[in-house]
Order: structure tokens, then C-alpha cells, then sequence
């Protein structure tokens, strides 16, 4: 017969076994409900979820998000029309989404993918399914390119959106002449034009880089402010873009378009510009000398992951930014999450982070 020790020692010992059984059956429980799911992840992006101020009126907001290493930038803009450029690696889906609601975003006017790389395009199939788009610029690349590219043309089509080939002059701009605003690309050229990076992009034997080449480079201008966004495009690419720019007086970029009040010339105007978004994650292969020169940006906006392996960004990258614009500032999604640029109608800057919190202020 047991005595009272031994029984009470039996008894805890019972309690314990069944505390393991039962906290392994609730990790195992919540191991299949993120694979199959995913409520952590909606979980973990509601705790990272944006707390902005509300958008006041004629004012531009450009949001670079926290998406590890990879690429996604919201844009609103002050008569209420968005658009996203590339979507990360799809790891952040849940965050994205959370975030583009937590915004006021419902349904995208238009989706930009730069290049079909994965960190730039696996994101955008969930944006496309969950809030769709009017209007896709996609490059020009066949669906067979890669899962992610493959994905992204099929919830296009899925949306209805109107499927555009983005090259030199497509672009998007305001509905009114009140708080005017545009963006273009300016590159790469029409791919029946010989010599556009999508050539080399799409030869026998292109090299990641001509890929990478390829990429849609996006200017936005409004109250006087420029921005330039060039996905993972190289010094090759910048730098013919100073030289076409420098050789023909901006003339290469001037673009008639058609407005609800008539025809608006749309001159991008590369000189002194006030904003880049480092392209390339910050790597060293780009932001060269010449775009430096001509350019000169004050705030430098650079997405990238936190300790990723590429060590992006270079620190050969930020000492060219810093020899050329002694007053340079940084912006980087590794050390401060998700970032808002915030333009208003009278040109006033504003940078703060995901969580409202000031990090610059100019006129």
C-alpha cells in the first residue's frame, strides 16, 4: 500500500505528464493552424500595424514597408486614388494587407512590378487578390518566367485589371487640376525598340543583372517635389538615363497626355530631385556617381531586411551618397520598420515612421 508521500508524489507527477501532453498538443495545434491558416501571421501584423494620422486634405503620402529584404511601396495620393510598387518575397503578405487596410486603402488604382524577381513579386498575387486593381504595369516577360511572375499575370487577369506593359511614358495622374500630381516611368524603353534592357532581359543566356536591368524606373512629382523609385536597376541604367536626360535637355521624358481638361505636358524634371529610393536594397552596384551629380536627393529611402546575408546596404553605397550630398539623410526599413513619406499641397515634408513617430520636417 502507497503512502501519503508517495501517493502525493505519483499525484504531481500525474499533473505534470498531463501539462506536457497538453501544452505539446497546443503547439502542435498551432503549428498546423499557421501552415494551413495563417493566424499567426495575422496576429504578429496587427501588432505591427500603422498608427498615422489621418491624411489631411491635398496632402501625398508615399509609404515604404517593412518587408524584410525585398521591395513594397504604397502610394496615396491626395484625391484619394493608390497604387503599390512590387510586394516583397510574400512573407509579409498578412502585414501588407493589415497595413493597406489599417491605411484606408480598398481597391488599388494601379500596381507596379518593377521585375519579376521573387523579393519584388511573390507579394503582389495576395495584393491583387485581396484588394484588386484597376490598371497592372507589368514587365515584359513571359508567364513561364518564374512561379512568382506566373502567379502575379494570373491574379491580374482573376481582378480584371487592364494589363499594361510598363515602359518609357505609361503613367498615372491626378483627376483634376486641383492638386495636380503624376508619375511616370522612364525607363526601360518599348520592347520592340532594339536596345531596351528588355532585350538583353529577354535574350538567350541574360544574366540576373539584365534582369534586374529591366526594371521600371518610376518619377512622381506633386507640389513641387520629385521622387524617384528604380527597383533593382544598375549604375548602367542610371547612367544612361543622365545622359538622355543631359544630351536632349529632359526633351526624351516630355510626354503629352490627355487630361479631363485638356492636354498636360509631363516633363520630369531629374535635376535636383528631393527624394530617391535607393535602388537595389542600397547595394553597391548602384546609385553611381552620375545619377548622384545630376540628381542630388536630400532624403534617401533604402528597404531592406534586418542582418540580411547580402549586407545590403553597402557601405560603399552610403559613402558615394555621402561624398556627393555632404547633408544627406536616411531612411532605412531594417532599422526603422515601415516608413511614410508624407508630402503636403503646399510642398511641407514630413518622414515618420509606421507608428507615427516624427523623424524629419522640412519646407
Amino acid at each position: 500500500m502507497l503512502t501519503w508521500r508517495q501517493r502525493e508524489r505519483r499525484r504531481r507527477n500525474i499533473i505534470r505528464a498531463s501539462a506536457a501532453v497538453a501544452l505539446a498538443a497546443l503547439l502542435l495545434l498551432l503549428f498546423f493552424l499557421d501552415l494551413y491558416w495563417r493566424p499567426l501571421d495575422t496576429l504578429f501584423a496587427s501588432q505591427k500595424a500603422p498608427s498615422l494620422p489621418a491624411m489631411e486634405a491635398g496632402e501625398l503620402r508615399v509609404h515604404f514597408l517593412d518587408v524584410g529584404q525585398g521591395d513594397c511601396t504604397l502610394i496615396q495620393f491626395p484625391d484619394g486614388k493608390a497604387m503599390m510598387v512590387d510586394g516583397g518575397d510574400g512573407s509579409a503578405d498578412a502585414y501588407i494587407g493589415e497595413y493597406c487596410r489599417a491605411v484606408g486603402v480598398q481597391k488599388f488604382d494601379c500596381v507596379l512590378l518593377t521585375h519579376p524577381d521573387d523579393d519584388h513579386a511573390a507579394g503582389l498575387s495576395s495584393v491583387l487578390r485581396t484588394f484588386g486593381a484597376d490598371t497592372v504595369w507589368a514587365p515584359y516577360f513571359p508567364a513561364s518566367y518564374n512561379e512568382a511572375f506566373g502567379s502575379f499575370l494570373g491574379e491580374a487577369a482573376a481582378c480584371g485589371a487592364n494589363v499594361r506593359i510598363s515602359q518609357l511614358y505609361e503613367h498615372i495622374l491626378s483627376d483634376s487640376r486641383e492638386n495636380f500630381y503624376y508619375a511616370m516611368i522612364l525607363s526601360p524603353l518599348s520592347p520592340s525598340i532594339e536596345g531596351s534592357y528588355y532585350t538583353q532581359a529577354n535574350a538567350e543566356g541574360a544574366s540576373s543583372q539584365d534582369v534586374n536591368d529591366s526594371s521600371a524606373v518610376l518619377y512622381l512629382e506633386y507640389a513641387g517635389r520629385k521622387l524617384l523609385l528604380s527597383g533593382d536597376a544598375s549604375t548602367a541604367v542610371e547612367n544612361a538615363l543622365v545622359t538622355d536626360y543631359t544630351q536632349t535637355g529632359g526633351e526624351i521624358f516630355s510626354f503629352e497626355a490627355e487630361t479631363a481638361w485638356g492636354t498636360e505636358e509631363l516633363s520630369p524634371g531629374l535635376a535636383d530631385i528631393d527624394f530617391l529610393k535607393v535602388p537595389h536594397h542600397g547595394g553597391a552596384g548602384s546609385t553611381g556617381e552620375a545619377l548622384l551629380s545630376l540628381c542630388r536627393p536630400r532624403l534617401y529611402f533604402i528597404s531592406c531586411g534586418r542582418g540580411n546575408g547580402y549586407f545590403h546596404p553597402s557601405s560603399d553605397t552610403l559613402a558615394r551618397i555621402r561624398a556627393a550630398v555632404p547633408e544627406a539623410e536616411f531612411f532605412r526599413t531594417d532599422e526603422l520598420g515601415s516608413i511614410c513619406l508624407s508630402i503636403a499641397a503646399d510642398g511641407g515634408v514630413t518622414v515618420m515612421t509606421g507608428r507615427g513617430v516624427n523623424l524629419y520636417h522640412g519646407d
